[in-house]
């Protein structure tokens, strides 16, 4: 009870932690919004400003472009002092992500650091960037009127977080397993209570008498589990900023104790709902029907088939649905998938339980001539109740197929961002993209940069050629460029099939082209004389084969040209940012998954430590038999603990196996081995304690029994 309340409370505490940090956000984001002269007429404009995007680690956050009007023009909320040109003031954690990067210096001088009041959150990636004169030649700066309101336009974390009822969604992961927690440990060794509620009921108690009773006996558990569930949040509150673990998200203590009212309230609601359970689970009940033999031996046959059919299971789910056209029958490959996995799970304890069942079997006649008692009577029932065993066993062996299932459907990548990661893949850096804006950027400007491009850069233009009466893509660039790809270098237009030429063009027109069948190749200048000088994208290759300085070509865009006139990346990059995102925000729901998974496990081990602890009460007499009360341990081993582990090891194996056909690196689909690995130690952990606990309450017992006459 003390354990359920402490988890149920934590749960609730959670919530409570992620209104607070939705709070916090919207809250420091509005106050730090632009406001743009349109929403505030007849005001002097304070600054010039763009916000625009960037990328570090794959993950794309926000930076703003700002340009005081005045030295007494006051700064966005968390700076102390304007930057000057060429200068930047970045979130802590963009200075760290810069740093881990290579490239501390990519906006500039790095003259502070925001502080946390004008971030979104603690652990959010944002930059004010003021940028040099020749950055703001050419780019589109509104005036800006202030800082803060709330028809601003907004920037940052909340650009990029999913709304707070997904998290809410992947909390329920956790919440619900919390409830079943509770639900077992409110009916663990209920065998005497139950006796206790018939017998005051017998001698005339009122639904009041049990009712104090109950209360007077769960209280202090469920009251003192409550407080102990309430500690990490009240110490992020009263300390400061906490990093979650695995997740990397830094929880704001400013908005918990903003939010201080809800930790009590979340205390005060796992109590209660822990209580409410008590009484409503230990009502006056009937007696219970007398069980069939016969359906006993039917349910251990049933058993014998469900283990027989799980290696059938296992390789129809693996290999039945691969066997159809992914193209035709996307649907119902997936439902037969999902369909296979649910029976896997409902039939793999009993592999576990048959195989205790042969093992003890075996563990019994071995023991009759070494003369252990704890072999012989764990190696019997083992043998005898295979059903028990896997009762016990069904936590572990279901959890981690279903967090192995977790973490792969929460790491999908869209189909555009698959073909994204194959791209990239397969061309690397060897060839670039260069996009353009050719109204924001004038041909002097972009000729210096060419020209400043690393030695061994090739250049040619992508344009879509016009006065056809279907959509054709040209590029024009100078010899060398066009034989680094093993193009056909002619002064005359012609024609090339995209099927004949080198892997990293076709990549290179399949992303640029609106007609990726074919390719239209001319000997020319990258940048043409006639009125649109400036072609919308540029290919950069390497003349070697080699790959391309990705970071320093970036860096030659973003000193040189108009803040917002180009970019440039591997081919395909553009799309994997997005998806990246989606993968960042599935960590949650594993986060919360494989925590409420162990959460569910341990009630299920809970619920059949107490079919030990009533196994071990009918052989209680052995201790006077044997003379050592310490069998239990040795019992509670085989019993427990062996098919525990053997249930670890099997559905690691089936995790691994199952996940095979779900695997697909280009989009995103991989299964964590460290995450399985490390739910396997911490299911391996709730074992050994199970074993410990339910030895140490079988030798309580046995102490507690004393011979009596028939």
């Amino acid at each position: 009870m003390l354990l359920a309340g402490a988890v149920l409370s934590l749960s609730s505490s959670a919530a409570v932690a992620v209104y607070a940090a939705y709070d916090g956000i919207h809250l420091r984001t509005e106050k730090r919004s632009l406001q743009f002269s349109p929403t505030h007429p007849g005001q002097r404009p304070v600054a010039l400003a763009i916000d625009g995007f960037d990328n570090v680690g794959g993950l794309q956050h926000s930076v703003v472009y700002l340009r005081p009007l005045s030295q007494d023009a006051p700064p966005p909320p968390g700076v102390s002092a304007w930057p000057g040109p060429g200068e930047a003031v970045l979130s802590p954690a963009l200075v760290r992500a810069l740093q881990d990067a290579g490239s501390p210096r990519r906006f500039g001088v790095v003259t502070g650091e925001i502080a946390e009041e004008g971030l979104a959150s603690p652990g959010e990636r944002m930059g004010y960037v003021n940028p040099t004169d020749r950055q703001m030649t050419g780019a589109s700066f509104r005036p800006v009127m202030g800082f803060g309101g709330p028809h601003g336009d907004q920037f940052g974390d909340v650009m990029f977080i999913k709304e707070r009822g997904h998290l809410m969604d992947a909390l329920y992961l956790l919440l619900i397993p919390a409830l079943v927690l509770g639900v077992v440990a409110v009916r663990m060794g209920s065998a005497a209570r139950d006796q206790r509620t018939a017998l005051v009921s017998a001698l005339g108690g009122t639904w009041r008498a049990r009712f104090w009773l109950n209360m007077g006996e769960a209280a202090p558990p469920v009251l003192a589990g409550a407080v102990l569930g309430l500690l990490p949040g009240a110490f992020v509150a009263a300390t400061g900023t906490v990093r979650l673990p695995w997740i990397g998200y830094r929880l704001s203590a400013a908005d918990l104790r903003r939010w201080w009212w809800g930790l009590p309230l979340s205390g005060a609601f796992a109590a209660g709902v822990l209580l409410l359970l008590v009484c409503l689970m230990h009502r006056v009940r009937g007696r219970r029907k007398a069980r069939s033999p016969r359906a006993g031996v039917l349910r251990t046959r049933m058993l014998r088939w469900a283990a027989m059919a799980c290696p059938v299971l296992i390789c129809a789910t693996v290999w039945g649905p691969a066997r159809l056209d992914p193209e035709r029958y996307a649907n119902l490959r997936g439902q037969l998938y999902d369909i296979g996995v649910g029976a896997v799970l409902v039939t793999l304890p009993c592999v576990v339980a048959l195989g205790a069942a042969a093992a003890g079997r075996r563990l019994a006649g071995a023991a009759r001539r070494t003369g252990g008692a704890a072999q012989v009577v764990a190696g019997r029932h083992a043998a005898a109740h295979p059903g028990v065993t896997a009762r016990v066993v069904a936590g572990v062996a279901i959890a981690l197929v279903v967090v192995s299932q977790i973490q792969l459907t929460s790491s999908q990548f869209s189909e555009s961002a698959a073909q994204g990661k194959a791209t990239m893949r397969r061309v690397g850096a060897g060839l670039l993209l260069m996009e353009l804006r050719p109204s924001k950027v004038s041909r002097e400007r972009l000729e210096a940069v060419l020209q400043g491009l690393p030695q061994g850069t090739g250049t040619i233009a992508v344009r879509s050629e016009t006065g056809s009466s279907a959509p054709r893509t040209l590029f024009t660039g100078p010899c060398d460029a066009l034989r680094t790809v093993r193009l056909s270098c002619s002064e005359t237009r012609h024609r090339v099939a995209v099927r004949d030429v080198q892997l990293r063009v076709a990549e290179a027109v399949r992303w640029t082209s609106p007609a990726p069948g074919e390719l239209y190749v001319q000997e020319g200048p990258v940048l043409s004389d006639g009125p649109v000088s400036v072609p919308p994208a540029i290919v950069l290759t390497s003349s070697n084969g080699d790959a391309l300085p990705v970071g320093r070509i970036k860096q030659i865009l973003r000193d040189d040209l108009p803040i917002g006139s180009a970019s440039v990346d591997l081919l395909g990059a553009r799309w994997i940012g997005g998806a990246n995102l989606a993968v960042a925000h599935g960590r949650w729901v594993i986060f919360f998954g494989a925590s409420g998974v162990l959460v569910l496990a341990l009630a299920l081990a809970l619920a059949n430590l107490s079919e030990f602890v009533r196994f071990s009460a009918v052989v209680a007499p052995l201790s006077v038999l044997t003379g050592r009360r310490k069998l239990y341990y040795g019992m509670a081993a085989w019993s427990v603990l062996a098919p525990l582990l053997a249930a670890i090891g099997v559905s690691f194996l089936v995790s691994v196996w199952l996940a095979a056909p779900q695997e697909s690196p280009d989009r995103g689909i991989t299964l964590s081995m460290e995450m399985l690995t490390g739910t396997a130690v911490a299911l391996t952990v709730l074992s050994a304690v199970m074993w410990w606990w339910g030895a140490r309450a079988a030798v309580r017992q046995s102490t507690r029994w004393r011979p009596y006459g028939d």
